[in-house]
C-alpha cells in the first residue's frame, strides 16, 4: 500500500510547505524522490536561490519529520 510523504524547505526563520505531497511505497523510495528532487533544483539553479541553511525535511501523513536533508 502507498504512503503519501511531503517535502517541506525550511530554514529557521520560513517555512515553504509541501501540500500535495508525493504517494511511495516506503521512506526509502520516498527519500530517493527527494534526492532526485534536490538534484534537479540544484541543475536548474534553483536550489542556489534558497542559500546557506536550508533543508528539505521529509515528513509522513501524521507530520512526523522522517529525514533533514541540506539543500546547498
Amino acid at each position: 500500500m502507498l504512503k503519501r510523504f511531503y517535502f517541506d524547505l525550511v530554514n529557521r526563520d520560513s517555512l515553504i510547505p509541501d501540500t500535495d505531497g508525493i504517494e511511495a511505497a516506503d521512506l526509502a523510495e520516498a527519500l530517493a524522490q527527494a534526492e532526485l528532487a534536490l538534484a534537479e533544483m540544484k541543475e536548474s539553479g534553483e536550489a542556489d536561490s534558497f542559500g546557506c541553511g536550508w533543508e528539505l525535511l521529509v515528513r509522513d501523513e501524521a507530520g512526523s519529520v522522517l529525514r533533514k536533508l541540506p539543500i546547498a
